[in-house]
This record gives C-alpha cells, sequence and structure tokens, in this order.
C-alpha cells in the first residue's frame, strides 16, 4: 500500500495536477485551518484535514476548478512557549518528543531557537500532508511572518480601524501573570479558550468585616442559612470595594489584576473564622459560618453563602453538620416544594461528582422554569420588603437582575469576574487570571453594526452539519471586545503602535485571500515594500484607478489586473473545514472579519465543522501516553486506511475512534476490491445475477451523489465498501449457484465505477487500479460516475431480496426440526387472496384498524371473519419486500421458480415450488397467504 501511495504522489507532483489558475470553468475554493508548528501532527490533526481533501476531490470530479492551498501559523505564543520549554529542558516534552514523535536526538537542542522549531515542525506537517495524499497546490504556501503576507494583515487592520471595529479601552481579559500579557485559546495548554464570567458578591456583615461571598445566584439571597469558608484554607481581611471585607488569600492576590484598591489589612485563617456569625443583608437574620472543604478559596472570593433548599452541596453537607437548621425554599418550580432536599434524597449522591451533576440539573430547571414564590418577603427586614414586593412571581433571570441590581445599589454587593472553565493555564504552565485591561487594543465583536453584518453573513451560509449552525448564532452574540495585539511573540506589528504584535488569532481571520495571489506576487517579484494599502484596496476591493496605484506603487498596471482577477475568480472562498472547538473563536471571528472587510458578494459560503479524533475509545493526550504521530500511522496501516479511518468511520459532528483494529479491517477489505480488478478470466455470459449486480452498483452512484454533495461520508462508504463487498459476495454466489464463472464485464464496470466513486476517500489506491484497468489519464481528474438509470431493476432486485427472505425463513424452521433433512417443499398460494391483502395495507398505510377493514370487506360467516382477521395480521407484520412484490402484481410462482438454483445453493438442500391447495392444508396442517408460502420440510 505504501509503494502505491508514494508511486502516485510522485506522479501528482511531477505532473502538477493539483496547481491550478484562473480559467473558463467554474470554480470551487476550499481551505482548511492552517496549523501551528510547534509539534509533529498526530492522529487527532488529520481528521479536518482529510475531510477537507475528501470534498475537494469530489467536488475536482464533479468538473470544478478545485483551489485547495495551505499555509502555516507562526504568529503568537505556541511557538515561542514550546521552545521556552525545550530551552528548560521540559522533561516529559522531551520525551514525547524523542519516544513517541522519534525526533533525533541531535535535533532536539536546536528545537529551543523558536524558529528552527517552526521551519522543523512545518516540513514534518508538510510530508505528513503529502504522504496522507491531499491535494494541495504547494505553490501559494506562506508563514504568517513572510513580509508580503505582513503587508496584507497591516492592510486587514488599516480596514477595521477605518470602520471603528478596532478600538483602545479597557475590558476583562484571560491572562497570563508571568508574561503579563492577554492569553487566548491558542496560548493556552489543550487549546481552552478562557471564558470569563461575572459573580455577585453579597456582604454578610461579621465583626471582623463583611464576608464576601460570591455566587452566580444572587436571587436565592432570601434563603441563605449560613455562610461557608474552607477551613483549610487562608483568608485576609482587606479594604476592597469602598468596605472592610473578608475573602480568601488568594482571591485578594487575584483580585489585584481587576482592582487597583485591594489592601490587605490582616490575615487569618479558615478554622478562626468558624467562631463568628454573620448577619444576612436582606432579612437581617445572624447565621453561622460554617466550614466545607468543597469550597474553592482559589475561586470567585473563597466565600460561598449556603441556600441548602437550592443548593444539592448545601444540603448534602447541612446535614453532616448535625444542625438543625431548616432549608427555605425561594424559587417554586412544578413538582418540588424544597427542590434541593428533594434531589438530593430521591438520588442518594455518593460523592461531590454526584453532587455536581445535581446542581447542574437543578440549575437549568429553575433557570428555565423557576419562578420566585411569595412566602419568602415575611422574613425580609420591614425596610427592605417593599422594594422586594415586585419580586413574587417574577421568572428566575428576572429576578436575578432585579436583586442585583438592589445588591448593588444599597451597598450590600458588588461584582467580581472569574474564569468559568477554570483552571486553563497558559502554554508557560501558569493559571490564567482575569485582568481589567486598560489602554489595551481591541477588536470591537460586540459592536452593534458589525455584529448585525455578521449574522446576516451566517444567515446566508451553509453550515455542515446544519444542527451545528446554533453553536455560531451563540458565539456571535456571546462575543463582544477581543484583545487584538500582544507584546510577546511572532508576527505583524499593529500598523499604528508599532510594540504590539497583532496575536494569532486576529491575523488569520481573512487569510484565505492571500491564497488566492501569494504565488503570483513571487511570480512578479513584487516587494513587501510595493503592497501598499492603496495596492491592497484595488486587488481585494476594487477600490482606485490601477493606473494611478501603478503609478504610486510601482507595481505595473498589468500585474495589478492580473492579481486582481486571481482574487475576484476564485473568491468567495466556498467552503472552510474546521474543528468544533474553533466555533467560539476563530470560525466567529472568520466570520466577523469578512463581514466588516469585504462586500456581500465575497462573503464565504460555507462551514464544515468535523467531531475530534480518539484513539482506541480514549482522547489522546501526554499522560496517557497515547499519542499516535500522523506520519507513523500512515507507514502502519497506508495512507488510504488513514484517510477512510479519519474521514468516513461516524457522521460529521461525531467523534471517531481509531482503532487498530478497525484500521486493519479497513485495509483487509480494501486489498479485497484491489483483487477484484485482477479478476479477468470469466466469461460473457449475461443473465439475472448480471443484471442484479449492475441495477445495485447503478443504484449506488444514484445515492451516494447527493450524499457526497451532503458530506454524509459515512454513510458514502457504508455504501462503497460494506454494502458493495456484500453485494459482489451474493453477485458470486448467485453465478455459482447456476454453476457458471462471473461476467468478466460486469465485474469491470463495477470496479470502474467504485474506483471513482472511492476516489475522494482511497485516491492512492484506486488511481493504481484505475491504470491497471489500462486507463493512461489520472482518476483524480476524471469525470464523477452518473448513474444509468435505465440499468436500475426494482422488479430483479425485489425478487432477489425476497429469496433470501424465503431463505431466512427455511432457516428458522430448520433450526427446530428434528432430524436429517433432505428437501424442501415450498408450496405457493394461488393469489386469489391478493386483492384482500392489497385492501389491508392500503387501509393500515392510511392509519385505519381491523374495524375499518371489516367494513370495507364484509364478512359473511365466522370464517371468513376470521380469514379477515388473520390477513390483517398479517399485514402488520409484512415484511417491505413482501409489500413491494404485491403491489406490483408479480406472479410469487414464477419468482421462486426463478430462485431455485440459489436456493438450492445457499441450503445445500433440493428444492421443489408446488401450488399450495386445501389437500395440502388437511394432509400437513400448513397455512399459506399471498408471499407467504407454506414451507414443508422432508
Amino acid at each position: 500500500m505504501n509503494e502505491i501511495s508514494k508511486k502516485w504522489q510522485e506522479e501528482w507532483r511531477r505532473n502538477k495536477i493539483f496547481e491550478v489558475e484562473v480559467k473558463e470553468q467554474k470554480k470551487f475554493f476550499t481551505t482548511v485551518a492552517f496549523p501551528y508548528p510547534n509539534s509533529p501532527p498526530h492522529l487527532g490533526h488529520g481528521r479536518t484535514y482529510v475531510t477537507g481533501d475528501v470534498y475537494a476531490r469530489y467536488m475536482r470530479m464533479k468538473g470544478y476548478n478545485v483551489l485547495f492551498p495551505m499555509g502555516f501559523h507562526f504568529t503568537g505564543t505556541p511557538i515561542i512557549t514550546m521552545a521556552d520549554d525545550v530551552a528548560k529542558g521540559d522533561k516529559e516534552l522531551l520525551d514525547i518528543f524523542q519516544n513517541i514523535y522519534e525526533i533525533p536526538s541531535e535535533v532536539l537542542p536546536k528545537l529551543s531557537d523558536p524558529l528552527f522549531m517552526a521551519n522543523y515542525f512545518k516540513e514534518e506537517i508538510k510530508s505528513a500532508m503529502k504522504e496522507m495524499g491531499l491535494s494541495i497546490d504547494w505553490r501559494r504556501e506562506f508563514t504568517t511572518i513572510d513580509p508580503h503576507f505582513s503587508s496584507f494583515i497591516v492592510w486587514q487592520f488599516a480596514k477595521l480601524q477605518e470602520k471603528g471595529y478596532v478600538v483602545k479601552d479597557t475590558h476583562p481579559v484571560g491572562w497570563c501573570p508571568v508574561h503579563n500579557l492577554p492569553v487566548g485559546m491558542h496560548d493556552t495548554k489543550g487549546d481552552m479558550e478562557p471564558e470569563i464570567g461575572e459573580y455577585v458578591v453579597i456582604f454578610f456583615e461579621t465583626k471582623m468585616g463583611a464576608l464576601a461571598a460570591a455566587t452566580l445566584r444572587p436571587e436565592t439571597i432570601f434563603g441563605a442559612v449560613a455562610v461557608w469558608i474552607n477551613p483549610k484554607a487562608n483568608y485576609v481581611i482587606a479594604e476592597v470595594w469602598g468596605k472592610k471585607v473578608i475573602i480568601s488569600e488568594k482571591s485578594a492576590e487575584k483580585l489585584k489584576f481587576q482592582r487597583s484598591d485591594v489592601k490587605v489589612l490582616d490575615k487569618i485563617t479558615g478554622s478562626e473564622l468558624q467562631k463568628i456569625t454573620a448577619i444576612n443583608p436582606v432579612t437581617g437574620r445572624e447565621i453561622p459560618v460554617l466550614p466545607a472543604e468543597f469550597v474553592d478559596p482559589t475561586t470567585a472570593t473563597g466565600v460561598v453563602m449556603s441556600v441548602p433548599a437550592h443548593a444539592p452541596f448545601d444540603y448534602f453537607y447541612l446535614k453532616k453538620t448535625k444542625l438543625t437548621i431548616e432549608p427555605i425554599p425561594v424559587v417554586r418550580v412544578e413538582g418540588y416544594d424544597v427542590p434541593a432536599k428533594e434531589l438530593v434524597e430521591s438520588s442518594h449522591p455518593k460523592n461531590d461528582e454526584d453532587l455536581k451533576k445535581l446542581t447542574e440539573q437543578l440549575y437549568r430547571l429553575e433557570y428555565n422554569k423557576g419562578v420566585m414564590r411569595s412566602d419568602f418577603l415575611s422574613l425580609l427586614k420591614e425596610e427592605y420588603r417593599g422594594a422586594f414586593s415586585q419580586i413574587p412571581g417574577k421568572t428566575t433571570p428576572e429576578a436575578r437582575k432585579m436583586v442585583t441590581d438592589f445588591l448593588l445599589e444599597h451597598g450590600n454587593g458588588a461584582k467580581i469576574l472569574e474564569i468559568l472553565n477554570k483552571p486553563v493555564y497558559c502554554r508557560c504552565g501558569n493559571e490564567v487570571v482575569v485582568k481589567i485591561l486598560q489602554d489595551q487594543w481591541f477588536l470591537d465583536y460586540g459592536n452593534p453594526e458589525w455584529k448585525a453584518l455578521a449574522k446576516k453573513l451566517l444567515e446566508n451560509m451553509r453550515v455542515v452539519p446544519e444542527e451545528t449552525r446554533k453553536d455560531f448564532e451563540y458565539a456571535l452574540d456571546w462575543l463582544q471586545k477581543r484583545a487584538c495585539a500582544r507584546t510577546r511573540g511572532l508576527g505583524t506589528p499593529l500598523p499604528w503602535d508599532k510594540k504590539w504584535i497583532i496575536e494569532s488569532l486576529s491575523d488569520s481571520t481573512i487569510y484565505m485571500a492571500y491564497y488566492t495571489l501569494v504565488h503570483k506576487l513571487r511570480e512578479m517579484n513584487i516587494h513587501p515594500t510595493q503592497l501598499t494599502e492603496e495596492a491592497w484596496d484595488y486587488i481585494m476591493l476594487g477600490k482606485g484607478d490601477p493606473s494611478e496605484v501603478s503609478e504610486k506603487t510601482k507595481i505595473t498596471k498589468e500585474q495589478l489586473e492580473i492579481l486582481r482577477r486571481n482574487f475576484t475568480y476564485w473568491y468567495p472562498l466556498d467552503m472552510r473545514h474546521s474543528g468544533p472547538d474553533l466555533i467560539p473563536n476563530h470560525l466567529s471571528f472568520f466570520i466577523f472579519n469578512h463581514a466588516g472587510i469585504f462586500p456581500e458578494e465575497l462573503w464565504p459560503k460555507g462551514i464544515a465543522v468535523n467531531g475530534f479524533i480518539l484513539y482506541e475509545g480514549r482522547k489522546m493526550s501526554k499522560s496517557l501516553r497515547n499519542i499516535v504521530p500522523l506520519r507513523k500511522a500512515i507507514r502502519t496501516y497506508g495512507a488510504d486506511v488513514i484517510r477512510i479511518s479519519l474521514s468516513s468511520l461516524v457522521d460529521m459532528s461525531s467523534d471517531a475512534n481509531f482503532t487498530d483494529s478497525g484500521a486493519r479491517s479497513i485495509s483487509d477489505t480494501l486489498k479485497r476490491f484491489y483483487e477484484l480488478a485482477q479478476m479477468r478470466s470469466g466469461t460473457t455470459m449475461e443473465g439475472i445475477p448480471e443484471r442484479w449486480l449492475r441495477s445495485k452498483i447503478h443504484r449506488i452512484v444514484k445515492d451516494v451523489t447527493p450524499l457526497m454533495d451532503q458530506m454524509r461520508f459515512r454513510e458514502v462508504v457504508n455504501e462503497l465498501i460494506f454494502n458493495l463487498s456484500s453485494y459482489l459476495n451474493e453477485y458470486l454466489e448467485m453465478v455459482r449457484s447456476e454453476s457458471r464463472e462471473y461476467n468478466t464485464n460486469v465485474i469491470r464496470e463495477v470496479v470502474e465505477l467504485w474506483t471513482k466513486m472511492m476516489s475522494p476517500f482511497a485516491p492512492h489506491l484506486t488511481e493504481e487500479m484505475w491504470h491497471q484497468l489500462g486507463h493512461n489519464t489520472f482518476l483524480s481528474l476524471e469525470t464523477w460516475p452518473d448513474p444509468d438509470l435505465s440499468k436500475i431493476d426494482d422488479m430483479v432486485e425485489l425478487e432477489h431480496d425476497y429469496h433470501k427472505q424465503l431463505i431466512d425463513d427455511i432457516r428458522s424452521i430448520l433450526s427446530v426440526f428434528k432430524g436429517e433433512p433432505k428437501a424442501i417443499s415450498i408450496y405457493v398460494h394461488d393469489g386469489s387472496l391478493n386483492e384482500l391483502v392489497r385492501n389491508a395495507l392500503e387501509v393500515m398505510n392510511s392509519g385505519g384498524n381491523i374495524r375499518e377493514f371489516m367494513q370495507k370487506n364484509t364478512p359473511k360467516s365466522k370464517e371468513e371473519a376470521r380469514l379477515l382477521q388473520r390477513i390483517m395480521q398479517y399485514v402488520t407484520e409484512m415484511p417491505e419486500t413482501s409489500k413491494r412484490l404485491l403491489l406490483s402484481n408479480a406472479n410469487e410462482m414464477e419468482i421462486i421458480k426463478k430462485g431455485i438454483p440459489y436456493l438450492k445453493y445457499k441450503l445445500n438442500l433440493e428444492i421443489e415450488v408446488l401450488p399450495y391447495s386445501q389437500e395440502v392444508k388437511q394432509k400437513f396442517n400448513k397455512d399459506a397467504l399471498p408471499l407467504r408460502p407454506a414451507i414443508l420440510v422432508r
């Protein structure tokens, strides 16, 4: 397999078959997210690239001029941080590089140089892509630190600033406290996007200061009966929010990144805090301060209010204190009185993980269906009852806002920001915190005008699979300001403030446009300094007079027009392939930036999102040491096996599980098809088996073409590999049952159609088979087949299905037959009840029942009534094949007689087919109905 792959990869390269230019032909432009070259590629990286290539190859065969380019993302901190880890001698990383990725020991020290690392791994990734058979036009390769590309990014940011989409502002960001840099998804370990959320802080006064309890559910303050602190944590008394508060020591450190007024006055242990009591600020009730190790001192303030009526954790652990504190329910949900209590007592949670699941369940339920009760009003301070009198009957979200506003207005609360999906770690190893960043450059994704454009773009865009559209809608709504520059990393300086470097998720949003002409810039020897804002304005937007632009830039008018023609031919982008983890960031930024810069006719047309890859049922990770290098997997199993395993064994949105046994099974199946192409010693005899197989293969062509259009690759491969393999085995059995050889012509016809349809998935093996069939063209450039509808024979297929159905029925009888069977007698109904059975089918299909059937066919006797009941019962169980044959007025006797050779071959018994009669019924006590003959074993 590997030798075949190398052979055809070299032939494709030598003949430049994937290098495309502007021509008078419909075009298809597709891209996949370009990689960060900060490590070699593993199996998990391969799925998106193969999925994109499968569709590119299909569209090429559909007659499109297909552009599939590739670049490399050098920008930002991922490469620098990885190089730093090498320089520090990170043992785990060096071990993985040397023992899993098999990087030569003499290369390892050199990887401490970021540029050496980037270029070394770029070549590794490029080699893997070539070995996978990706149909890429490599002339268009570039990196994001190439000077020509930097000029393009400078132009992009000039356009965004011109429209007011780049702003200098104060805004919360994920922050590395060591490098003092904003942190986004690609700056973190595990590529986790820091999700910043808001906690409400409620002040519970004590004699030492206010315990600042942080909560996501301020509307439940009325039911707060205690305050939790972690007994093993250290706390501080600090001045913040204009008052003296008690928070965890770690919280105080983190708060300094959000506020400038944090002043630590004293330290206090968690055990000391248990000796005091606190006052609920809205009820005035004195409540205890209790120990709880489930309180995380690193989250928000490290202080939590206890609401046992609505928090499963609180109810569960409050019971363990032996204190007689009654829960106070404040939110009503249908079916519950004290929700947390009832959930805990009915579910019997065994550990914190179980409690966490119950908490999430109750949180969703009360948020979506909860309304505020009225009986809590009597518990409030007298002076607050009027202010809260409007809350009963309000939904949970409404009450949350009203309570929050009240607490803030009356000095009883504040707000604090936190990483909701914590812990998130910077690639340098430090935990990310929230920082209120001042005088920082942001892309203002919250701008209403820009957001409306982005939503309009999404509305008109094809999203595959369609169910992921809601994730995009949520992301576009949720996105606000995003820091777009760093002071550390590789990349393009911000044009108007050069101490900042444009970060990696901000310079990778419209780079697809650059692919359309990068090779021409090289051919024309255009210098980066010539690519001014005016030049890019003309090339990308058609602005300005080319003669005037030429005069200013010294790029000839003809060159400018060629560049413009290349861009307008290929744009808009037709399809963008990526993984689901990029929806809330890169893919949403891609939508925003295209909507903000380009006119509607140049907006991208589609996004395809595929799931992740598991290995033997588990996520690949360093800790499990189950990372499989992509190039090694290709050497082990072959490129085509890897392509099918990664792209086509599950639906697009599902995670695919790569297994050794699965890969070897695919390999065996491909080899069987390869052997099929060598079958040339048969006959030219034509019969029912040939008509049946031709019908099957042309039906497959008809069925899989729309599936390919929809990227339903699992269903396509299921047809082409698994079902067709079964059909071929059936065909060979059918001809053997007639004591003859297979038909060489029909086998060749099947193989030719199969190689064409499998070419996008297994391009190397099918290219080899195509040439072995005597063709001298490249299969990769052949036309996708059209079905010959005249060869699709419903009746031949139905008859064969009926023969298989009969075989199954006979085998069921044989399984309980006592003795040695010698022959089978099949007694066929004379068809006199056909019309009645058809009538019963019509009644059932229209939603009717036995009563309606009886009304239509009034029985004249009890015997007739029993017969009608038996017929109605029969049609409810009738196989689909039998239904279709009955409705086609087929001759059952003739159909079964045609199948005698096949039945004899499969059952290895003599078969006789006879008419059913009353004599048979009396002699053998056997019944027959249309398409359900009586079967007798002798």
